[in-house]
């Protein structure tokens, strides 16, 4: 299933198979790319879980916005800079898969990496998609595997 809008940001998941909890795919889905784009066991309670608590408890608290500081002059080095908030995708990371968030007014700035932190990326979206995109994920407990003849087809949701 693709959450979101796949043309502008979204999130695949897809539920493979449940082990002592349901475990698939989890993808970003930037600028036509899956990321991390491996891992099909990942185990999608312990990353969906992580990224709405890292985002929701980090806007509970009071957030100043990062501005239009360049990439280039934001210091990743010692994990997230000031004024932007670190989304924690659990073990996706052991892909080289790390995100962050940061605010600029009316536009929220979406900083990734894919390489483990030797590059990161940024794309700008108006001010509440990322919020919204991670919001809208559905409680795993509610993924339910579709199969034919033992093949997974698809991921539905139980209403």
């Amino acid at each position: 299933m693709i959450i979101g809008n796949a043309f502008e940001i979204a999130i695949q998941l897809e539920c493979v198979i449940e082990l002592s909890s349901p475990s698939g795919l989890f993808n970003f889905i930037v600028d036509d790319n899956l990321i991390p784009g491996k891992g099909t066991v990942t185990d999608l309670y312990v990353v969906i879980s992580s990224l709405k608590d890292s985002l929701n408890n980090q806007l509970a608290g009071e957030i100043s916005d990062v501005g239009n500081i360049t990439l280039a002059d934001l210091d990743f080095s010692d994990g997230s800079p000031e004024n932007v908030l670190w989304l924690d995708v659990c073990e996706l990371s052991d892909y080289g898969c790390v995100f962050w968030l940061g605010f600029n007014g009316e536009h929220e700035r979406f900083f990734y990496s894919t390489d483990f932190e030797k590059t990161i990326q940024e794309k700008i979206f108006p001010r509440g998609t990322i919020e919204r995109l991670i919001n809208n994920l559905p409680d795993v407990n509610n993924l339910k595997i579709n199969r034919v003849n033992e093949q997974v087809i698809v991921t539905d949701i139980i209403f």
